[in-house]
C-alpha cells in the first residue's frame, strides 16, 4: 500500500505545468498562444485521474474486491480533486467514500455496460437531480484473469473544477473559454451556467454551424455571433477527445430588437401612470373628505371614497399612530380590523417620519404578497393622526396592463425591487422570492450577475442563463430594463426574450 501511495503522490493529479506554460503563453494576447498550454493542463488533470484509478485497479486490494483496502487510495485522490469516488460491483451495487455501501444501484446507467465489458469511461455527463451537482464520470474496470470483477469511478464535480480552472487560467479581459465533448455538449465553461448546454442547439445559427464544423477537426479557428462577434481557436485534448476553445469577444453586445424596446416603452409609462394616479387619488380624497378621526363614519366614508376611486386596489385602510389597523373598506375585510401592523417595515417608516410612501413587498394580513401606497393623515391641529393606505396585489394590478400593452407571448416580463425581491413574474410561484438569496436562483451565476446590474442601474441591458418557462431546459435570455419610481421606491421593469430561438 505504501508503494501505491507514493506513486499516487508522484502523479500529482492536478498537473504542475500550467504555471510555467501560462507564463509563456499569455505574454501575447492571441488566443492560439494560450490554447496549447490550457488544453494540455486540462488534459493532464483528467488523464492523471484516469491513471490514478488504473493504478488502484491494479492493486491487490482492488483485485480481491476489498472495499476497506480500496478506500484509503480513493481518499488520497479526493484530497486533490473534488468528486464522488466509488467502487462498483458487477451487479451495479456500489460503495462511495461518503456513504460506504450505498444500497443503490448503477446498472441502468448508460456507461455501465461498456464499463463492465472492459472499456474505460472518459467523462460521461451526469446531472444529479437529488444534489443538483453537475459531474463528469470517469471510470476504469478491475480485471482479474481476463474477467471484469469490479470498477473504480470518479464523478468529477464540474462546478468546482470550473472554478479552479478560471482561477488558474486568469485570462486577459475580453477572453472566454469552454470545453465541448465529442457530442458537442458543454462540459466546462468560464461561465458555469453554460455547463451541459449544447451550442449545437442553443445559440445563434452561426454558432451552430461553427461548432458542427469544429467537431470534425482536431484544431482550427472559427468565427460566429453570440452577443457580439467572436473569434475562437480550438484544440482537441490529446487523451480525452474533448475540444477546448479560447475565444476573443469583441466589444459590444447585439442590440435588443426594436420590438423589445417599443414594448417596454409602452408598458413602463402605463405602470408609472397607474401608480401616480393611485397616489394622487389618495391625496385628493384626504383633502376633499377632511375627517374627524374620532368619527368612525367619516373615516369609513374616506376609505370608501379611496376604494371606489381606484379599481386596481384590494382595500383601503386606516392605521392609527400605534400601528394598529383600525378600519378597512370594503367590509369583506372587516375581520382584519384590530390587527397589529406595527412590525411591518413601511408602518415603522411612516410612524417614524410621516410622509407619502410606496412600500416594499410584504405578506399582507390578507395572506398574499402586497405593497401599499400610503399617505399620512393629520388632525385639525395638524398633528399626525394615522395613515391612509391602499393595498395593491401586484399580480392582479399588473396583469391587465400586460394585456393592454400587447406584450408578445414569447417575451417574459418581471419586476424586481432594488433589494432583489421579485414583485411580479409571469410565473406566479416566483412572486415574492429574493433573487439574491433564494435557493432556486443560486445555481445561476449569470442571473445573479445581471440581477445585481439591474439593481444598481435604472436602465440597461444584459443577458443570463435560466430555465425556459414550462420546462427544465436552460436557455440564454437577453434582457432590457427601465424603472418606475414613486416617492423613494424604485421598481425595475425587466423584459426578457430568447434571442436564439
Amino acid at each position: 500500500m505504501k508503494k501505491i501511495f507514493t506513486l499516487l503522490m508522484a502523479l500529482g493529479l492536478l498537473g504542475s505545468g500550467w504555471a510555467a506554460e501560462k507564463e509563456e503563453g499569455t505574454k501575447s494576447t492571441a488566443p492560439q498562444m494560450m490554447l496549447g498550454a490550457a488544453a494540455h493542463y486540462v488534459d493532464t488533470i483528467l488523464s492523471d485521474a484516469m491513471d490514478s484509478l488504473e493504478l488502484i485497479a491494479s492493486s491487490p486490494e482492488a483485485k480481491r474486491g476489498e472495499w476497506k483496502g480500496i478506500r484509503p487510495y480513493l481518499a488520497q485522490l479526493k484530497e486533490k480533486l473534488p468528486g464522488v469516488y466509488s467502487f462498483i460491483l458487477p451487479n451495479g451495487d456500489y460503495y462511495t467514500l461518503d456513504r460506504n455501501f450505498t444500497n443503490l444501484n448503477l446498472s441502468n446507467r448508460g456507461y455501465f455496460r461498456p464499463l463492465f465489458t472492459g472499456n474505460v469511461v472518459k467523462g460521461f455527463p451526469i446531472h444529479s437531480r437529488s444534489t443538483g451537482k453537475k459531474s463528469a464520470f470517469v471510470a476504469v474496470p478491475i480485471v482479474v484473469d481476463g474477467k471484469v470483477t469490479g470498477a473504480l469511478g470518479i464523478s468529477l464535480f464540474l462546478d468546482e473544477l470550473n472554478e479552479r480552472l478560471n482561477k488558474d487560467f486568469d485570462l486577459p479581459p475580453h477572453y472566454t473559454w469552454y470545453i465541448l465533448n465529442e457530442e458537442g455538449n458543454t462540459m466546462l465553461d468560464k461561465e458555469s451556467d453554460f455547463i451541459f448546454m449544447s451550442p449545437l442547439i442553443q445559440g445563434s445559427d452561426s454558432l451552430h454551424k461553427a461548432v458542427r464544423e469544429a467537431l470534425k477537426h482536431d484544431s482550427g479557428r472559427m468565427q460566429y455571433q453570440f452577443e457580439g462577434h467572436r473569434e475562437a481557436y480550438y484544440q482537441k485534448l490529446p487523451n480525452f477527445g474533448w475540444r477546448m476553445f479560447i475565444t476573443l469577444v469583441e466589444e459590444g453586445e447585439t442590440d435588443a430588437p426594436q420590438k423589445l424596446n417599443l414594448t417596454l416603452e409602452r408598458f413602463v409609462p402605463e405602470l408609472q401612470g397607474q401608480l401616480n394616479r393611485i397616489d394622487a387619488s389618495i391625496a385628493k380624497e384626504i383633502e376633499k373628505n377632511g375627517v374627524n378621526i374620532q368619527n368612525e363614519g367619516e373615516v369609513r366614508k374616506l376609505l370608501r371614497s379611496v376604494f371606489d376611486s381606484n379599481p386596481h386596489i384590494v382595500d383601503a385602510s386606516f392605521i392609527d399612530t400605534h400601528g394598529v389597523l383600525r378600519l378597512v373598506e370594503p367590509g369583506d375585510y372587516k375581520n382584519f380590523e384590530g390587527s397589529d401592523l406595527s412590525s411591518q417595515e413601511h408602518i415603522i417608516a411612516m410612524l417614524k417620519n410621516p410622509q407619502p410612501l410606496l412600500s416594499g413587498g410584504f405578506v399582507s394580513v390578507e395572506d398574499f404578497l402586497g405593497m401599499v401606497i400610503a399617505r399620512p393623515l393629520y388632525d385639525s391641529s395638524n398633528h399626525f393622526a394615522g395613515t391612509i393606505s391602499a393595498l395593491i396585489r401586484p399580480e392582479l394590478f399588473i396583469t391587465p396592463m400586460i394585456s393592454k400593452s400587447m406584450i408578445p407571448e414569447d417575451y417574459e416580463l418581471w419586476i424586481i425591487q432594488t433589494d432583489g425581491m421579485i414583485v411580479y413574474d409571469l410565473d406566479k410561484e416566483e412572486i415574492g422570492k429574493m433573487l439574491f438569496s433564494d435557493p432556486i436562483y443560486q445555481g445561476y451565476e449569470s442571473l445573479q450577475k445581471v440581477g445585481r446590474k439591474i439593481a444598481a442601474a435604472p436602465e440597461g441591458e444584459g443577458s443570463y442563463v435560466y430555465l425556459a418557462p414550462g420546462h427544465g431546459e436552460k436557455v440564454v435570455k437577453k434582457v432590457i430594463w427601465k424603472t418606475v419610481k414613486l416617492h423613494d421606491r424604485e421598481w425595475r421593469v425587466v423584459l426578457a426574450y430568447r434571442p436564439y430561438d
